[in-house]
């Protein structure tokens, strides 16, 4: 009989155990979900910010060695050239075979060897950057200067390159040009600056032109769309 009892209170031992031991409820199975999704969400959103901030940077590094370029091919010259190919309609093959008119400035600066294929490009667009020589100053007769165009941006790329390239520029200019196109190039580097919360020219080098672009013009100057262009120029 007590053999019989204690095989009883083991089973219903056993059973109340079970019952502690219960499996999760539905809803905490998709409270569960939710938290990883939420935590998968922020992932993703931190490795996005992470690729386009080194996209930016890139696309920095190469302008700032197109810039470098220019004055060392052309300095000799005295001038830059005017008569340029559409960079942005040109291949790999164009860059590197193209000759005289035909040429895009960036693609002869390829050709001699200053600047690498991929150092050409703008990333973001895809484009190769369009380049030509420019008069610094309205009443000059040659082309001392020259603009080059970073075409197809949305509102975060164009501030976030504004932010770094603005203020090293003799030149700079917000326009629009999708990517494979380009805006209409200025005459001249000495253009009249446009009025606080309009778009056009940020900075020039008209007797008042010369001045900081602070990140609140730099906010207001992009618009919220991805055809944003940012026109640089030097001389």
């Amino acid at each position: 009989m007590n053999k019989f009892v204690n095989k009883m209170k083991s089973k219903a031992n056993k059973t109340l155990a079970m019952k502690k031991q219960r499996g999760m409820s539905l809803l905490e199975v998709i409270i569960v979900l939710g938290i990883i999704g939420t935590m998968a969400a922020a992932v993703v959103i931190l490795a996005q910010r992470a690729f386009s901030s080194q996209d930016i940077t890139d696309l920095v590094d190469n302008t700032n060695s197109v810039r470098v370029a220019a004055g060392n091919a052309f300095h000799d010259a005295g001038e830059y050239p005017t008569t340029v190919g559409d960079a942005t309609k040109m291949s790999a093959a164009d860059l590197t075979t193209k000759k005289g008119d035909e040429a895009a400035m960036v693609g002869t600066l390829v050709q001699l060897g200053q600047v690498s294929e991929s150092e050409a490009r703008n990333g973001i667009s895809g484009d190769y950057f369009q380049m030509q020589g420019v008069k610094i100053s309205t009443d000059a007769t040659a082309a001392k200067g020259f603009i080059l165009e970073i075409n197809g941006l949305d509102s975060g790329e164009c501030r976030s390159v504004l932010t770094q390239v603005a203020n090293q520029w003799d030149y700079v200019a917000v326009s629009t040009a999708k990517a494979g196109a380009i805006s209409t190039a200025p005459t001249s580097l000495d253009t009249t600056v446009a009025a606080s919360g309009e778009t056009g020219v940020l900075r020039s080098m008209n007797a008042e032109g010369a001045v900081n672009v602070t990140p609140n013009r730099i906010a207001e100057a992009c618009k919220e769309t991805s055809d944003n262009s940012v026109v640089l120029g030097s001389k």
